[in-house]
């Protein structure tokens, strides 16, 4: 894998990737204190510059800030409730079950009317949602049954949100500047899962008895949220309401050209909702290389959302005399190098020639990195590992988007970005289930088994034609004001 890597390297600096590379590298060692003049800098600011993404920027930041509170809020309120991990599943289990049935029918609506509007209805139900839950907290008539629906409305809410979010960017940003868009707005989202779960933990700590700890008496009565330790949580709860309010004003303050965003798709209103899915999917089939990222995608999620949600809270238990403490570190590392690794998808020079094999290659060392992870007992290590994992996990997202919406018709766009939706994260409760009854005979083989086969899956994907000649549209260069 190394020696692939090395070649797709050298590739690119015998082309005009790679003199645009070198002058980069040039200037860094010369002069670093100009560095910030590169080229990617420039479009960084220029794209600063539009209203239009300052304000889907500024929304999609607030909304990734009150998911990650309904991240906490909802299984912690349900623990307070019950205190049974089986009815924390099952509320998980019902809140992802939308997202993934009906992105694709969110993708469908986004492509028949407008993404914009689409999202603004998304944060209005959350906006609902979120207050509805502060009041039952605040009054003690919140009860267990009623966190079910709550929790699928959600999960609806998302499923639309987020088709709409990837099939606007590229309609308010130019070509040229759509990969440090896209890095910006990856960055801005491992940054809300750093900070938006410190911050709903504090406010459940801090403003309920005990710190919010679970009770096997559960509510006193109504009125007594306070009694019960659920102040904290009625205020996160209140806070997602304020977030997606302001996500939502910010939305209505976009002005972005009518013809490209508010108006229906033609094609897409030729038949009813189900017709215009089946077309998205003919179109993504039709697309060799596209398809075949897409299984790819799919594959990898299968095998790795398992093995590290289910394994590495039992690796860290059982193995590292941290314990929690060091699947917090591995977790906030994971997020760390992801975060840089978005970041520099936008600073960085575009992978224009050998996109499918850098690609390739990233996600392989993914799979190579996980095999040894069930026998470390060493925090650092574990750690370190998972940062340069994250590193490659934020770098390939950006390009990847980048590439998909370039290669996307925008009247398609809705419908593409809700099947890359589905392949990453539509088989995770399978793996999950999966790796919860393979750890019980073998953690290390769990690791071991799922790393070589992501590997042996890349290196299949690979040797095929379409990927290797995959490229960066030539209408993404870098544009800039200046």
């Amino acid at each position: 894998m190394l020696v692939l890597g090395s070649a797709v390297l050298d590739s690119r600096l015998r082309g005009k990737d790679g003199r645009q590379a070198v002058r980069y590298m040039q200037c860094l060692i010369l002069n670093p204190h100009r560095t910030i003049d590169f080229l990617p800098m420039r479009a960084l600011r220029s794209l600063f510059r539009s209203a239009n993404f300052r304000l889907l920027w500024g929304a999609g930041g607030l909304s990734a800030i009150g998911d990650q509170f309904d991240l906490i809020a909802f299984p912690w309120l349900v623990l307070l409730l019950a205190g049974d991990p089986v009815a924390v599943g099952t509320v998980i289990a019902v809140g992802n079950a939308p997202t993934v049935l009906f992105m694709l029918l969110g993708g469908g609506l986004v492509d028949r009317f407008s993404p914009r509007r689409i999202m603004q209805a998304s944060n209005l139900l959350r906006l609902l949602l979120g207050s509805t839950l502060a009041a039952l907290i605040l009054t003690g008539h919140i009860a267990l049954w009623l966190i079910y629906p709550l929790a699928l409305l959600k999960g609806l809410a998302d499923a639309l949100y987020y088709p709409a979010q990837g099939a606007l960017l590229p309609r308010i940003v130019p070509p040229g500047q759509l990969r440090q868009a896209n890095a910006v707005v990856h960055t801005t989202f491992e940054l809300s899962g750093i900070l938006g779960p410190a911050l709903a933990g504090a406010l459940i700590a801090l403003f309920s008895n005990g710190g919010g700890r679970a009770s096997a008496a559960g509510l006193p009565g109504p009125g007594d949220a306070a009694a019960a330790g659920l102040t904290g949580l009625a205020l996160v709860f209140a806070g997602v309401a304020v977030v997606f309010l302001l996500s939502a004003l910010l939305l209505t303050a976009l002005r972005p050209d009518k013809a490209a965003t508010d108006t229906a798709d033609p094609d897409a209103e030729t038949g009813g909702i189900l017709r215009s899915i089946v077309q998205g999917l003919k179109f993504v089939r039709a697309d060799a290389a596209m398809f075949t990222l897409f299984l790819l995608i799919a594959g990898i999620e299968l095998l790795v959302e398992g093995p590290v949600i289910v394994g590495i809270p039992i690796l860290a238990n059982s193995k590292m005399p941290q314990g929690a403490l060091a699947l917090g570190v591995i977790v906030s590392a994971y997020a760390g190098g992801a975060l840089v690794g978005s970041a520099l998808a936008g600073l960085l020079p575009a992978p224009k020639r050998g996109l499918g094999l850098l690609l390739i290659f990233l996600f392989a060392l993914s799979g190579l990195l996980l095999m040894p992870f069930g026998f470390l007992t060493s925090m650092l290590l574990a750690a370190v590992i998972a940062l340069i994992i994250g590193l490659g996990g934020g770098y390939t997202d950006v390009i990847f988007a980048t590439w998909l919406q370039a290669r996307t018709p925008r009247r398609m766009l809705g419908r593409v970005m809700s099947l890359l939706m589905i392949a990453t994260v539509g088989l995770g409760p399978v793996s999950n289930v999966l790796a919860g009854a393979l750890i019980k005979l073998s953690l290390e083989g769990v690791f071991v088994g799922a790393g070589a086969l992501i590997a042996l899956l890349c290196l299949a994907v690979g040797c095929r034609r379409e990927v290797r000649t995959m490229a960066m549209p030539d209408n993404l260069r870098e544009q800039t004001d200046e």
